[in-house]
This record gives C-alpha cells, sequence and structure tokens, in this order.
C-alpha cells in the first residue's frame, strides 16, 4: 500500500487514475478480510480493536470521497495526502502493535490458518466494483471457514 500510495501521489494523468484505482482495490481487499479474519480474533486479545475499526472506517470514508473526484483535482491531491497519511499510520499500528500480539499470544496453527484466510481472501478478488469485491471475499472465506 505505501508502494502504491506513492505511485498515485507522483503519477499524472490517467496514469494517476490507474494506480488509484489499484490502490482503491488492495485497500478494500485488505480491509475486508482484516474484518473477517484477524479483528474477531483480535478482539479477544486487545481491547484497542474498536479504535482500530473506527479508524479503518475513516479511512474507507476518505477513499469513497476520493472516488467521487477527479484524480488530477487539488482537492483529490489535498485529500489523498490525508489519506497517504492514514495509510502508514495503520501499517505501522498492524506492524508495530498488532502482529507481535498475534505472533505472541496465538497459537502457530491459529496463525497459520488465520494467514491462509488472509490469501484466500485476496486471492479472490478481482479487478471489479469495491462492494462485487467484498461480496467475493466474503464468500471465499465463508466457504473455507465452513469446512473447518
Amino acid at each position: 500500500m505505501r508502494v502504491l500510495s506513492g505511485e498515485v501521489a507522483s503519477a499524472t494523468g490517467p496514469a494517476r487514475a490507474a494506480a488509484f484505482a489499484d490502490l482503491r482495490r488492495l485497500i478494500t481487499v485488505h480491509e475486508t478480510a482484516e474484518q473477517l479474519v484477524l479483528h474477531p480474533r483480535m478482539r479477544g486479545l486487545s481491547d484497542g480493536v474498536d479504535a482500530l475499526v473506527a479508524q479503518e472506517h475513516h479511512g474507507t470514508e476518505l477513499l469513497a470521497e476520493l472516488e467521487r473526484l477527479d484524480p488530477s483535482s487539488a482537492d483529490f491531491d489535498a485529500r489523498f495526502t490525508r489519506l497517504a497519511v492514514e495509510i502508514v499510520a495503520h501499517a505501522d499500528h498492524e506492524e508495530l502493535e498488532e502482529f507481535p500480539l498475534v505472533r505472541e499470544r496465538l497459537p502457530l496453527e491459529e496463525r497459520q490458518r488465520m494467514g491462509h484466510a488472509l490469501r484466500v481472501a485476496e486471492d479472490s478478488a478481482h479487478p471489479e466494483p469495491a462492494h462485487r469485491v467484498v461480496d467475493r471475499i466474503r464468500e471465499a472465506l465463508a466457504g473455507l471457514f465452513s469446512s473447518h
């Protein structure tokens, strides 16, 4: 996400729109997978999940605002800068707080199942409207978890 954020920030014209579409898709897949796989388990490990979900919701709102704007506009630049800062803060939180907690408190087998579920979610997403990506991820994960 950091790399794609940099591509959106530095690109112009159609290349910027394409980079933003890729970033939007990646964020949608990542956040949906987290909501379905990681957050339910984190609720049992940490009290900070609700704050994280609120942060993600704000990022989703910014993303929706950006989708309605012309990528070459000054308004897009200002809002995208806010989104990019939130992406980095969110990634830092995951890497420095969430993932170490998961590694410390969950058994290897459960972490492996969660990792597999996240990969299934990522693999099930295709370039299509965000709501269809979310539906496809939910279907793929429902099938995965119902088989265990």
